[in-house]
């Protein structure tokens, strides 16, 4: 993939990865666009969106049908027939299923066969992930994006743009966990033979960090945000103690210099208390034991220095950065953890031109509308 244009923009009417306020999420969409626009020199007409927020989660479930054809050979419409069999399951009215992913098909009894298309058999079963979503919290990313000129082509869970982003083919077929950590969320996904096994988001991320540096050194957020990144760290044990940093007081000029080792000592355990809760939801999943590829940490949160040491430590396994793979042309641009889900964003919409869609949203507004508000923003 070759970049051409990146566009950031702080994300201002998010809270936790959901919508809060329609106005502010419009305005930080045409920022970043607007600003990647320029730069590419190419007008966008569509996008890929990325989708957080806790109340994603992913189920099992399992699909079977008869071959329909006479000489019982498994052709594409079997594939579809039992992958849509396995969406047959019982979710709430106000939820919306967003991906459906295949793990494994079984034909008359055998097993663990990933490309059923062309095999011989009577009877197709399938094991898939299925990951849904509130109809609502989709809706109003949908409207933002809408609201902002642009069609949606896909809509695409953030933690699975991140591990499309950074993971190789390898690490996936071995079995790795991937843990986002954003600003307001930490997208936890275990991948193993090949497939996303098991999706979760935690309700904690970069914000609470710096929220917690604010309290503790009773600083403003914005003090306690560069504070965090100049001279942040994970691990307390490595500062040396008369190492100090000066913190601006909130409501005046007054600053104090004081131990970088406070800082270490308010960010580490809040780090820690991620990976625990991450450690946890793989112990869910069942594949603690089953991840040769260890831990790969992505997200704006994954910047601190200290947090490879940290990760480690909780899942007493070995952990990388996870960086873009694959990206070349302005790839500099969009270089480090913080672009993972875009990274994967783009490589996701490329496969889905080249004929793969795991899951199309229908549109929610017509197109006389997108085109409109298209030719008012070019107008403007």
């Amino acid at each position: 993939m070759s970049i051409l244009g990146v566009g950031e923009s702080p994300s201002d009417g998010l809270r936790k990865g959901v919508v809060v306020n329609l106005d502010k999420t419009i305005a930080s969409i045409l920022a970043a666009t607007v600003a990647a626009e320029r730069m590419a020199g190419q007008r966008i007409e569509s996008v890929v969106v990325s989708l957080g927020g806790t109340h994603t989660w992913s189920q099992n479930s399992t699909g079977v049908v008869a071959v329909a054809h006479p000489d019982h050979e498994i052709g594409e419409d079997d594939v579809q027939r039992v992958v849509e069999a396995s969406r047959a399951i019982s979710i709430a009215s106000d939820r919306q299923v967003i991906h459906v992913i295949p793990r494994a098909y079984t034909v008359d009894g055998q097993d663990g066969v990933r490309d059923a298309v062309g095999m011989t058999g009577r009877r197709l079963e399938v094991e898939t992930n299925i990951i849904t979503g509130a109809q609502t919290a989709i809706q109003n990313v949908i409207k933002c994006v809408h609201g902002a000129g642009f069609d949606v082509e896909d809509v695409v869970c953030a933690g699975l743009a991140a591990g499309e982003g950074t993971l190789t083919q390898q690490e996936i077929e071995l079995g790795v966990c991937l843990v986002e950590i954003g600003a307001g969320t930490t997208n936890v996904v275990v991948f193993n033979e090949g497939t996303a096994r098991h999706l979760a988001v935690l309700p904690v991320g970069g914000n609470h960090v710096t929220s917690d540096i604010a309290i503790g050194l009773r600083t403003t957020l914005d003090e306690a945000e560069s504070l965090k990144l100049n001279y942040g760290h994970a691990l307390p044990d490595v500062i040396d103690h008369a190492e100090k940093v000066e913190v601006r007081q909130v409501g005046g000029d007054r600053i104090q210099a004081l131990p970088r080792r406070f800082l270490a000592e308010i960010i580490g355990p809040r780090m820690v208390e991620i990976f625990q809760m991450a450690r946890e939801e793989v112990r869910k999943s069942g594949f603690d034991q089953l991840l040769p590829a260890g831990v790969v940490v992505a997200g704006g949160g994954s910047r601190l220095m200290g947090t490879m040491d940290s990760a480690q430590a909780v899942f007493n396994t070995s952990a990388r950065l996870g960086q873009p793979l694959g990206l070349t042309g302005l790839a500099d641009k969009a270089h480090g953890p913080s672009f993972a889900v875009a990274g994967g964003l783009v490589k996701w919409g490329a496969r889905a031109h080249a004929g793969y869609s795991n899951t199309r949203q229908p549109a929610t507004f017509g197109n006389t509308y997108q085109k409109t508000v298209r030719w008012l923003r070019d107008f403007f």
